[in-house]
């Protein structure tokens, strides 16, 4: 017997809504790929404002998936960021998330729908 695809609905529940957002995914991403990046290169690479950059920072630093460190590199101020185990734990899980919604989509999830298609 042949199991029935899941509601789109719990494919989309899986998805961590502080990962989501682009720039946050952005972060993640580079930061899985490097381990940790200068705060200028992660701007740099994102393409944000430092206030943006820095917002979205402080909510991954926030629930633990990244963490700042301040030094000095000659003289200069610097700010590097790191991503934790559970950054990357995290950043498993969504992408893990993506894939099964993406199967889901092939598998045609929510075609019996029971809302009304609009057709003109």
């Amino acid at each position: 017997m042949e199991e029935s695809p899941a509601l789109m609905e719990d494919l989309l529940s899986g998805l961590d809504s502080n990962i989501h957002e682009p720039v946050r995914l952005g972060i993640l991403m580079f930061l899985h790929l490097h381990s940790s990046l200068a705060f200028s290169v992660l701007q740099k690479g994102l393409g944000v404002t430092s206030g943006n950059l820095n917002s979205h920072l402080t909510k991954l630093e926030s629930i633990g998936f990244v963490t700042r460190e301040k030094m000095f590199v000659n003289l200069r101020p610097r700010t590097v960021i790191h991503i934790t185990t559970e950054g990357r734990r995290s950043l498993k899980e969504y992408t893990k998330s993506l894939k099964s919604i993406l199967v889901g989509i092939e598998q045609g999830v929510g075609k019996e729908s029971p809302l009304e298609v609009y057709s003109p």
